[in-house]
């Protein structure tokens, strides 16, 4: 496809608050930094969920998971101040890497936050497909983590999120109510009939820099290869980030 059409307004023009939920620190910067350093900008809040630390992702010789954690930590937060997201809305559940399930107790900590945050619209994994195909013999497995953190989300946020008999304690607190969430941004949904663009060229730079914080996992070249890979398309030099977006009842 060329010239494709920045749907920023189509999907954000009513949009105020957005909730990010991704499997592992450098997800959000990955799939979706450029956006998120444009929702920041034109004055939306935003909150990223990492659902694990990202702790057994080590490409070190010789470095304990506890190790890899902290600074995995402090990679992301370094992260989450360049795309400006603020700190009450950089949220860590750390359910352990490689561990996420869908499973009641994980999505109880996810109706928190939907309750909590009360979001306009919901971006996350793709919650269906196992082997992800970004273009013709480019393809590479759905991980895991990010299969199963799509499907809590989207469990989360319908019926668990919305009806006050599940998990009821949570509204004896003044901060907690029912909320419903009807649309959502799937990543890793490449060419998908739902597929939208999300022009990011003027924070591509902010991407790139905020990805690179996490060097325990890329360089700096590292970065601004994936951000080449994932944003540029054909016919044009504008950059885009991809996005399924959906509109459920």
């Amino acid at each position: 496809m060329t010239n494709p059409i920045d749907s920023f307004e189509k999907v954000f023009s009513n949009k105020n608050k957005i909730l990010i939920v991704f499997s592992h620190p450098d997800d959000a910067e990955l799939y979706s930094g450029g956006t998120i350093a444009r929702l920041v900008a034109s004055g939306r809040e935003v909150r990223v969920v990492k659902m694990t630390m990202g702790e057994k992702g080590s490409k070190q010789e010789n470095v304990s998971e506890e190790e890899l954690k902290k600074i995995r930590l402090k990679e992301d937060k370094e992260a989450m101040k360049i795309l400006g997201i603020k700190d009450e809305n950089n949220i860590y559940l750390d359910l352990g890497d490689g561990q996420i399930t869908n499973d009641l107790n994980i999505i109880e900590m996810l109706v928190r936050q939907v309750r909590e945050f009360n979001p306009d619209i919901v971006i996350t994994h793709n919650p269906e497909n196992i082997i992800i195909r970004f273009a013709k013999d480019v393809n590479w497995f759905n991980h895991r983590d990010h299969l199963y953190t799509g499907r809590n989300v989207i469990d989360a946020t319908y019926p668990y999120a919305r009806d006050i008999l599940f998990f009821p304690e949570h509204l004896s607190d003044s901060k907690y109510r029912s909320h419903t969430v009807t649309e959502f941004l799937f990543v890793d949904s490449y060419g998908h009939e739902d597929e939208v663009f999300i022009d990011v060229t003027d924070y591509l730079e902010t991407r790139i820099k905020a990805h690179a914080c996490h060097s325990s996992q890329y360089s700096i070249q590292a970065a601004r290869d994936s951000a080449d890979f994932f944003t540029s398309q054909e016919g044009t030099d504008r950059r885009y980030e991809r996005f399924r977006y959906v509109v459920a009842d």
